[in-house]
């Protein structure tokens, strides 16, 4: 089709016209930059171009050396040796026919691919170049020591935020938050340094961090994976812990009623379970569930070397940590009664059970049927140091004919899964150890075994909308 001197002209669809298509057959260099963003650079090298598709599908370009130089296809050819608008849009109308207009869609096509393939290898390089351990630490975050092992390391941001790093995967996961804020250096950018920024703005700001921009990380890199992490110091913590409350009504409740755990495992399982009670400055009392943590002393002593706390608010007087981690340990009350196990199996452990939190360890057992032969085991969150130093001692103490690793059902469960798995591996190689068998177990329903059990929220029933007054109809 071309355009004479009586016929209507319709520019609005020529500049449709894709104008990659144009410029590639002037012999210019094409390179897609971003959706519906391209940069294009003339044969002589003259002229660098930038070109855009507006959303209405209309197609602009403009030198990004010579304002004046800007426009549509028309202008283009214009500005390049066409004479006049009228032979400019017959030059244009021949890709409004089936070949070329085939033609230019296969080159958008192509460029679009090589585009798409560019921005995976570069995502894939920002992950494997940039260690997100040392990229979190230029951005203010400090490592953790007393939380921290090998496999997976603590940080905490200038506001309290905490995440865990694992160095090996560069992968990360929130203390609070894990089911959503978890991945790596760019969901981290996105998230953590952007404040919720598009991909292209992460992929902009971590260009600044790959390559050769940061060529000293890749020697602290090293350095670090040869250190060992030093374990806290330890104290016995046995005269505070005796010093709480014994399981108090308000905490009773919060297990029973909001947490589904029955009376009957409270009472198997509550030599491990008290009442720490903190007061406001209000003078209320919040009673916070306190769970036994046992740790290793210097003395390689077990001692009660602090305590897990739960409780019903998100505050951190409800929820956190006293004293030294380590782990908790629930040993049913019949463990040793020769009446309920027989002589033979008095002491003999059959399974031990680890769990991420205490809460988890007592559904487990509650789920299990609270087996006196068995032993359930709370790392306290994350997997310390000082907890596979007590979990080696509890394991050689109580040489259990079986180890279930029963953490959460998500990423970071079983990632602790895969993580313990192994270290009990390297234990197995000890010889004074003995040999372990291990096994892998997730909830089915729910993220964790707490969520199998708790009490859901009742849905509203056709009764409760006549009881408020709600009309059924009919």
């Amino acid at each position: 089709m071309s355009f004479n001197s009586n016929s209507a002209i319709d520019t609005d669809t020529l500049t449709r016209i894709p104008l990659p298509a144009v410029l590639a057959d002037h012999g210019y260099g094409i390179q897609q930059t971003g959706p519906g963003r391209f940069q294009a650079e003339s044969p002589d090298h003259s002229e660098r171009l930038s070109i855009s598709r507006l959303p209405d599908g209309k197609w602009l370009y403009r030198d990004q050396d010579h304002a004046a130089n800007k426009g549509n296809a028309i202008n283009f050819l214009q500005a390049h040796g066409v004479d006049g608008f009228r032979e400019a849009v017959n030059a244009l109308s021949l890709y409004t026919q089936t070949e070329k207009s085939a033609a230019a869609t296969t080159l958008l096509n192509d460029l679009d691919h090589r585009y798409q393939d560019a921005g995976r290898d570069e995502l894939q390089r920002f992950n494997t170049e940039i260690p997100l351990n040392r990229f979190v630490e230029a951005h203010g975050w400090t490592l953790d020591e007393k939380e921290s092992t090998r496999t997976w390391e603590k940080y905490r941001s200038p506001t309290g935020d905490a995440i865990v790093i694992s160095p090996n995967k560069n992968f990360y996961f929130h203390q609070q938050n894990k089911d959503q804020d978890k991945g790596g250096v760019i969901q981290f950018t996105q998230t953590h340094v952007l404040n919720e920024g598009s991909l292209g703005e992460a992929r902009k700001y971590l260009r600044d961090f790959s390559g050769d921009k940061r060529p000293e990380w890749k020697m602290q890199a090293q350095s670090r994976s040869a250190n060992v992490v030093k374990l806290p110091q330890i104290e016995d913590r046995k005269a505070e812990w005796k010093a709480l409350s014994p399981l108090s009504p308000k905490s009773f409740h919060y297990l029973t009623a909001l947490r589904g755990l029955e009376p009957e495992t409270l009472a198997a399982y509550g030599k491990s379970i008290r009442t720490d009670i903190h007061k406001t400055e209000k003078g209320d009392e919040l009673h916070n569930v306190a769970f036994a943590h046992v740790a290793i002393d210097g003395n390689n002593n077990p001692v009660i070397a602090g305590w897990e706390k739960k409780g019903p608010g998100k505050d951190k007087t409800f929820n956190g940590f006293h004293g030294n981690r380590g782990i908790a340990v629930f040993k049913h009350r019949d463990f040793d009664n020769t009446d309920e196990r027989g002589p033979d199996d008095i002491g003999f452990c059959q399974k031990m059970i680890l769990c991420e939190s205490s809460i988890d360890a007592l559904s487990k057992a509650q789920m299990d049927g609270r087996h006196p032969g068995d032993v359930y085991v709370s790392i306290g969150g994350t997997p310390s140091t000082a907890a596979e130093k007590s979990l080696s001692a509890l394991i050689r103490k109580n040489e259990p004919q079986e180890v279930v690793l029963a953490f959460d059902n998500d990423d970071a469960g079983r990632g602790f899964a895969v993580h313990m798995e192994r270290y009990l591996a390297n234990e197995n190689e000890k010889f004074h150890m003995p040999l372990i068998r291990t096994r892998t177990e997730f909830s089915t329903n729910g993220k964790d075994w707490n969520d199998m059990l708790k009490p859901k929220a009742p849905a509203q029933t056709h009764d409760h909308a006549r009881e408020s007054g709600l009309g059924i109809g009919g």
